[in-house]
């Protein structure tokens, strides 16, 4: 595994073990408030169920995105990774709180008199990590967008790239169908539910597989750009070199066949040898 996505999910993990070992202690020690919402307060008065579906629906998504972005991130921009694993951390700390208890545990009392608020850690995990992610995004700006980059878009080999999406978002249909079929043959069998509650059941379904539909076939075309990228970078090369061009193939970190680089030098030379003869 890529060593900045290990140091990632150490920074990830790190932040949820300080998270609850602190709120542990806070409601050790008796100085704790419970936060219903989503963060201080807010939706408080939404249904238990729906604010957790909500939740840990909004949460799954923010993870798998967090997983690419570790995964698709140059080297470069390792502060904009450990950004995103505390913003990631502290998230999934409020979450997991809702998810085992009910509600948040706050403990931490901010403001002055009439306007106060009251945090936890993992909210203070999230700002710090807020503020990572847009120091780099304003800092290295040139690293993040490639805009020097040939092969700045993504869609180089369109056809080929869609086709590969849409094989991707082919598996995750086939797969959540039979995942949706055993859960709503569960659910027939395990009581007395209300027709509203699996009509909610099978519509939130249905968003949440269609939005990861979506993500999934966003996905494709990044993994695929990774694959047709070095070709097309290596198309450009020899271009340049039957034009007389005497530049090194460059290719991204994270490109497949990188020993490409090697067969262009090889190349160079043989060309260069042969001009020089």
């Amino acid at each position: 595994m890529n060593r900045q996505v290990v140091y990632g999910l150490t920074l990830f993990t790190i932040c949820l073990v300080i998270d609850q070992f602190s709120k542990n202690w806070g409601l050790s020690q008796g100085i704790s408030v419970e936060n219903h919402g989503f963060i201080f307060g807010l939706a408080d008065d939404f249904p238990l169920t729906l604010r957790i579906l909500g939740l840990v629906s909004i949460f799954g998504f923010l993870f798998f995105f967090y997983l690419l972005l570790l995964l698709f991130l140059p080297a470069q921009l390792n502060t904009l990774k450990y950004g995103l694993s505390l913003l990631s951390g502290g998230i999934f700390g409020n979450v997991a709180d809702r998810i085992w208890r009910g509600s948040s545990i706050d403990f931490i009392p901010f403001g002055l008199g009439e306007y106060s608020v009251t945090f936890n850690i993992a909210d203070v995990f999230q700002w710090i990590g807020a503020g990572l992610i847009l120091f780099n995004v304003i800092v290295h700006e040139k690293i993040i967008w490639y805009p020097e980059n040939k092969r700045g878009r993504v869609l180089i080999h369109p056809k080929e790239q869609v086709l590969f999406s849409f094989k991707m978002v082919g598996s995750v249909l086939i797969a959540a169908f039979l995942l949706g079929l055993f859960s709503l043959s569960f659910l027939k069998n395990i009581g007395d539910i209300p027709t509203a509650t699996v009509n909610f059941f099978l519509l939130s379904y249905l968003s949440l597989t269609l939005l990861f539909s979506l993500a999934i076939f966003i996905t494709g075309l990044f993994l695929s750009h990774k694959i047709a990228g070095p070709f097309y970078a290596f198309e450009l090369y020899i271009e340049e070199i039957l034009q007389g061009r005497d530049t090194p193939l460059v290719l991204r970190e994270g490109d497949h066949y990188q020993h490409l680089i090697t067969v262009a030098e090889q190349v160079r030379l043989i060309i260069k040898k042969g001009r020089s003869s």
